[in-house]
């Protein structure tokens, strides 16, 4: 333990020792800073949590340099101050070299990067279940949601609020509500850009506001008005009828200023869901826009438009036409073939012939020289008949004999 408390040596007696110690450090401060639920620290904080003895950490020096160097540790102020604010850059460079020459005072607060990006991540979480997307919410308001659902503290959400606008993921703003400045706060869902606090949500909330208000001295009309009507029961037990009475009137009175409140909430209730009708026909419209948009480019990247529809289907129409052209031609050649015809007919008749004669001899059982007889016959006639098929060769020479 004492070599952990006491301060550094030089790295080169020890490489490997040394980035230990710092890596062993460095871990201890961000789990510090989770378990105390902000990740803003000091060298004076970090010295009294962890004395051991009452011995001081000696070390803490050296791990805040070299965070520092790393971008793992900056000061709180430049961190919470907007990078577009006039001077932020001379400022952060007179910092950085008054830090130097005099060193890192014990009393100066720092941000852990690590543990305000896990901060980010959970108040995003929390806003996801809780349906805070798009809507306008009061910081006192967050801050209470955030530290009911997780131990970060108001210290730990400021850092961890100012990462989430820095990355585009919410806007923050001043309203002013009656007399009031509030400070509201609009997450955007992961898909969409941050964009400044339109007019109509403005308004919109500083309706909200009147109407809780309005809510609220409602309530505490009625609790005095039964407060009233409890003390009118005593003086009439104690016998005090004029107490009563005056009280009575005092009743009356705050239940017709109760009764001007709630028709002025219910004109503003009417008030407020119209402009919320407003509000989601705007987003409608907006749509619309994009969508028109996107088709006119699309239309254009492309080329799509009615002339060129109207070239490609006229054009489909002429390849149609030629191909049933083509087709109607194609089918309209035929092969003469009725010389072949005749002869498969005459063919076929001698077939039939010769099947008839064959079955009248089985039937009638000759002798087999009548049979013999019968088929040479056949035989002289199929001769006879081929002859008859013969080309004539007259007038037609041979090519070899040529």
């Amino acid at each position: 333990m004492g070599f952990l408390l006491a301060d550094f040596r030089s790295r080169n007696v020890n490489p490997e020792s040394y980035d230990s110690k710092l890596r062993f450090w460095k871990d201890l401060v961000a789990a510090y800073c989770l378990f105390q639920g902000s990740s803003v620290v000091s060298l004076i904080r970090l010295k009294n949590a962890f004395r051991r003895k009452s011995i001081a950490p000696q070390c803490l020096m050296t791990v805040f340099d070299e965070m520092l160097m790393n971008g793992e540790l900056l000061p709180k102020d430049q961190f919470l101050e907007s990078s577009s604010s006039s001077g932020f850059g001379m400022k952060w460079a007179f910092e950085k070299i008054r830090r130097k020459m005099k060193g890192i005072s014990e009393s100066e607060e720092f941000v852990v990067q690590t543990v305000a990006e896990k901060h980010s991540q959970m108040i995003q979480r929390t806003v996801e279940c809780d349906g805070l997307f798009d809507k306008l919410i009061n910081y006192t308001k967050l801050v209470k949601i955030v530290e009911q659902s997780s131990n970060i503290v108001e210290e730990g959400i400021r850092p961890a609020l100012k990462l989430l606008e820095k990355a585009r993921r919410l806007t923050m703003d001043n309203v002013a509500s009656g007399k009031q400045l509030h400070k509201v706060i609009k997450f955007f869902q992961p898909t969409v850009d941050a964009h400044p606090v339109a007019y109509i949500e403005r308004c919109i909330y500083e309706l909200e506001q009147c109407e809780l208000d309005l809510n609220q001295n409602i309530t505490k009309t009625e609790q005095a008005i039964a407060e009233i009507m409890m003390q009118v029961h005593a003086h009439i037990q104690e016998g005090h009828k004029q107490s009563a009475k005056s009280l009575l009137k005092k009743k009356r009175i705050l239940e017709s200023i109760v009764q001007s409140k709630i028709n002025s909430l219910e004109n503003l209730q009417q008030l407020l869901s119209r402009m919320h009708e407003t509000q989601q026909n705007i987003s409608i419209l907006e749509a619309f826009k994009l969508g028109s948009n996107v088709l006119k480019k699309t239309f254009a990247d492309s080329g799509l438009n009615i002339h060129s529809v109207e070239n490609t289907l006229q054009e489909m129409r002429d390849v149609l036409e030629e191909n049933n052209e083509v087709q109607n031609l194609i089918s309209t050649v035929t092969v003469n073939d009725s010389d072949d015809l005749d002869l498969e007919q005459e063919l076929g008749s001698l077939i039939n012939m010769k099947f008839k004669e064959n079955k009248v001899s089985i039937e009638n059982d000759p002798q087999d020289a009548t049979i013999t007889n019968q088929i040479n016959d056949f035989d002289a006639e199929i001769l006879k008949r081929l002859e008859a098929l013969k080309v004539n060769n007259i007038g037609l020479h041979s090519p070899l004999t040529s």
